[in-house]
């Protein structure tokens, strides 16, 4: 999907990349919410918790996708993989949860190795690209407990429903002023993007 996300991104100002983000799959999460007949369940939601992800969500894909823009794949993967030690983090005040010093090492080792396998450009580490998918990996992480938070009372279908449809409408919203048209010959990109 980032693939994807990074190859529209060299044609698309970046909250357009969002709002394809969301635009895309929701022609296949309507019927499939029809097909588990779970379509009642969606205004059963603690709203804040899922506006709160919505928000968090379109900030992260626009910078996510800013950030593939301005370094190389390697390198933003490279940063956004601090977002387990984020998500790690915040677990502990927010879920209550015990993190042991096995966990932790796990945690540093992961990291370790996606530097190695990943060999990044040292000087991406010190640019603008590099802060957006640094905070774009906060925002994740937010996103992360706060669906956590909401699983405990939420139906799974809604969490996807509503991230989705409020990166579609929220990103579509906020890219409209610089939108461009979409190449056809991003059709399969599109449908690519969709079903990732």
């Amino acid at each position: 999907m980032d693939a994807l996300l990074k190859t529209l991104s060299g044609s698309c100002p970046s909250m357009q990349v969002a709002a394809l983000r969301g635009l895309t799959p929701l022609p296949l999460v309507c019927p499939y919410l029809a097909w588990r007949r779970e379509v009642h369940l969606l205004l059963r939601v603690r709203w804040p918790l899922h506006l709160l992800r919505g928000v968090l969500g379109i900030a992260m894909l626009a910078l996510f996708s800013f950030s593939l823009r301005e370094l190389g794949l390697a390198e933003a993967y490279t940063i956004f993989f601090v977002s387990p030690l984020i998500i790690t983090v915040l677990a502990i005040p927010v879920l209550q949860e015990r993190v042991s010093g096995r966990h932790w090492a796990a945690i540093a080792v992961g990291l370790c190795g996606v530097v190695v396998a990943l060999r990044p450009d040292q000087d991406a580490f010190f640019s603008l690209g590099a802060v957006a998918v640094l905070v774009a990996a906060a925002f994740y992480a937010i996103s992360a407990i706060a669906g956590r938070v909401l699983s405990r009372t939420d139906a799974a279908v809604t969490l996807v429903f509503w991230t989705t449809a409020m990166w579609a409408v929220g990103a579509s919203v906020l890219a409209w002023p610089t939108w461009v048209p979409v190449q056809a010959a991003h059709g399969s990109l599109l449908v690519a993007l969709a079903v990732t």
